[in-house]
């Protein structure tokens, strides 16, 4: 009797002229206006759908379940949203579906995917990577907010989601982040408020946290050294290591003018020390350097490269002092400088 019920036939109320003549012969106005009619049917369809996704989510004899699927398919391919997003809701409890039916529910657009990719057990942990991988944005977002997303699935989603989709898996306590971590870290490093979500998770690595500890506040770090018991000199050693591999990167790259504005700005501040000079001179930075000489003596920057780069250690030393360092600094960033130019020599 259920059954019967289920597949009770869609009924269009069309008028006979419009349904048996020729289209256009013997049509009203009131027919073209008739819609209802038509809403009417769709109405029907859509409460057809939740009666089909309520009896496949239920044990049924395999007979009957065979002839339901069978209109499942077909509500699946049903040009109206509200039909296929109706059933792709309902179905998204269901313990047992057709391969080809689900992949075609998680393949739809986001109003009728989306609820069925978050909760449906139908796909194994290697399914929901793959999709991850080869379905959009919205796709990623429903499978990064499932209760328990594996580890297989979050790398995927980590290696290729957008910050939308990785912020919803940083944020999810049921996302096992053991593998995924050091790859969020390495594609959103420069995204501080992703770094602090992934910061506060409780199942952080030591390794992982480490790693952290130079993408993050101050605040945050406290907070994550407390946490994990990290040693206050270890994390401070971490996030100058990090800070200085950073910005040797950047110096490399930077414009002059960059270089001189970021030279400026230390100043004022007050962080152009001299431990920071010759991290980044051992490290390659010689540009910084550079700059830093040409901004303080106002000699022009290609006879300051030309000087640096004979790498003797008097002619280093006389611009230094000309740019006001003391005997004790120019023997440190001498020293640093001459290490650095050997490092760009290895490099080159």
């Amino acid at each position: 009797m259920f059954l019967k019920t289920v597949l009770k036939p869609v009924r269009l109320n069309w008028s006979p002229r419009i349904r048996c003549g020729r289209f256009g012969q013997g049509m009203k106005f009131s027919d073209l206006t008739s819609l209802p009619s038509a809403r009417h049917a769709q109405l029907e369809k859509v409460v057809l759908a939740r009666k089909v996704g309520l009896f496949l989510v239920d044990e049924h004899p395999p007979e009957e379940r065979r002839v339901v699927i069978e209109v499942a398919e077909s509500l699946a391919r049903d040009m109206s949203v509200a039909v296929r997003q109706t059933l792709a809701f309902e179905l998204r409890r269901a313990r047992d579906l057709p391969r080809d039916l689900a992949e075609r529910i998680a393949r739809d657009v986001e109003d009728v995917s989306g609820p069925f990719l978050s909760h449906t057990e139908i796909f194994s942990p290697e399914d929901l990577a793959r999709l991850a991988r080869e379905l959009e944005e919205h796709a990623r977002v429903a499978i990064a907010r499932r209760s328990v997303v594996p580890s297989i699935v979050a790398v995927a989603i980590a290696e290729v989601g957008s910050e939308r989709s990785v912020t919803f898996l940083v944020r999810n306590p049921g996302a096992d982040l053991s593998e995924a971590g050091d790859r969020v870290v390495t594609r959103f490093g420069g995204n501080r408020a992703l770094m602090e979500h992934l910061a506060k998770r409780a199942d952080l690595s030591l390794a992982l946290a480490h790693r952290l500890l130079d993408h993050i506040s101050e605040a945050c770090r406290a907070e994550l050294v407390a946490r994990h018991g990290i040693d206050a000199k270890s994390a401070e050693r971490a996030v100058s290591a990090a800070t200085g591999a950073n910005l040797v990167r950047w110096v490399k790259g930077a414009s002059r003018c960059a270089l001189t504005d970021y030279i400026r700005q230390l100043e004022e501040r007050g962080a152009l020390t001299d431990r920071l000079l010759v991290d980044v001179l051992r490290n390659g930075g010689i540009r910084l350097l550079e700059s830093l000489l040409a901004h303080r003596t106002g000699i022009d920057i290609a006879a300051i490269e030309a000087v640096v780069h004979t790498g003797r250690p008097a002619y280093l030393g006389k611009l230094l002092k000309k740019a006001g360092m003391s005997p004790k600094q120019i023997k440190k960033i001498v020293a640093a400088a001459i290490e650095g130019l050997k490092r760009e020599d290895g490099e080159a």
